[in-house]
C-alpha cells in the first residue's frame, strides 16, 4: 500500500498517546485504511448495502484483529473479535470514532473517523501553527503574543474545574493549551444558554463526574481532552442543559388555599 496520512507531533501530549498501547496501535490502522479519496465506495450482500465515504472505513471485527496481530514474546497476538470491540467503543467513547453500523450487518462494522477531513488538511495545521521547523522559528513570537491574551474567564473555569475534578494536592497545572480550550468553552457555550456560566461550567463538571468512562482515566477529565474540540463542547454543555431540566422540582403547595365548603 502506498501514500501517507498527516499525523501531527501534538500526538504525543494528546491522552490518546498514554491509552494502552494496543488503542494507539488500532486508531493508527484506522486512520491509514480510511477511505482517503472523494469517490464513495457501495458494497452489498444480500439486501444489505454500505456507502463508504471519506474517512470512512468497512471491515469485520475479526479481520481486524488479523490484520493488526503483531509478534509478542516469540508468538502471533492478535485480538479477539470481543477485545477489538471493546476498543473500538472506547475510541467512539472518548470522541475519536463513530460506528455507523455494526459487524450485524454481513459486511462488516462501519466506522467513520471523526474530524477526518479536517486532520488530513495541510491548511489546519498552518492555522494551529503545527508548521516545520523554520515556520515555527518564524511564528514563534505570534504564538507567544496570542498565548497571553487568553480570557482571564479560564482562570475562574480552573479554580472550578480543581474544586471538582482535583480537589487535593498535587494539582495540575493551568497551561496555556487548558487556557485555550477553557475560553472556547466559555465563549462558544457556556454564555450563550442563559446561565451563569459558572454555575453552568460545575453542572457540566458533575455530569463528567457522572461518567465511569471519564472518570477511571486521569487523562479523560483533563480539559485539553473534555473540551479538545468544538463539538465536544457543545456535546458536554448539552448533556449538562438536559440533565438539569430533567431533574425533578420539590412540589410546593401554595399557602393561600382554602377548601370550598
Amino acid at each position: 500500500m502506498s501514500g501517507f496520512v498527516l499525523l501531527s507531533r501534538e500526538l504525543l501530549d494528546n491522552d490518546l498517546w498514554r491509552m494502552n498501547s494496543d488503542l494507539v496501535r488500532l486508531f493508527l490502522y484506522l486512520l491509514l485504511k480510511a477511505n482517503y479519496g472523494k469517490k464513495e465506495y457501495t458494497y452489498s450482500r444480500g439486501s444489505t448495502k454500505v456507502t463508504v465515504r471519506k474517512g470512512e472505513f468497512l471491515r469485520s471485527l475479526r479481520k481486524i484483529g488479523e490484520d493488526c496481530a503483531y509478534a509478542g514474546n516469540n508468538k502471533l497476538v492478535s485480538w479477539s473479535t470481543s477485545r477489538v470491540a471493546g476498543m473500538l467503543k472506547t475510541l467512539e467513547m472518548d470522541g475519536r470514532i463513530r460506528i455507523l453500523s455494526t459487524n450485524s450487518s454481513a459486511l462488516g462494522t462501519h466506522i467513520s473517523i471523526v474530524n477526518y477531513e479536517q486532520y488530513q488538511d495541510f491548511a489546519t495545521y498552518r492555522k494551529q501553527g503545527l508548521r516545520t521547523d523554520a515556520e515555527q522559528t518564524k511564528h514563534k513570537s505570534k504564538a507567544v503574543k496570542a498565548s497571553n491574551t487568553i480570557s482571564e474567564h479560564a482562570d475562574a473555569l480552573w479554580e472550578i474545574w480543581l474544586e471538582e475534578l482535583s480537589p487535593k494536592p498535587p494539582h495540575p497545572r493551568l497551561t496555556d493549551k487548558r487556557k485555550i480550550v477553557l475560553t472556547a468553552l466559555h465563549s462558544e457555550q457556556l454564555t450563550k444558554n442563559g446561565s451563569d456560566p459558572l454555575v453552568l461550567f460545575r453542572s457540566v463538571l458533575k455530569v463528567v463526574k457522572g461518567s465511569s468512562h471519564h472518570m477511571g482515566t486521569r487523562a479523560y477529565q483533563l480539559p485539553e481532552s473534555l473540551f479538545r474540540n468544538e463539538e465536544r463542547r457543545e456535546s458536554w454543555t448539552h448533556r449538562a442543559l438536559a440533565k438539569a431540566k430533567a431533574r425533578p422540582r420539590t412540589p410546593t403547595v401554595s399557602r393561600n388555599w382554602s377548601v370550598d365548603q
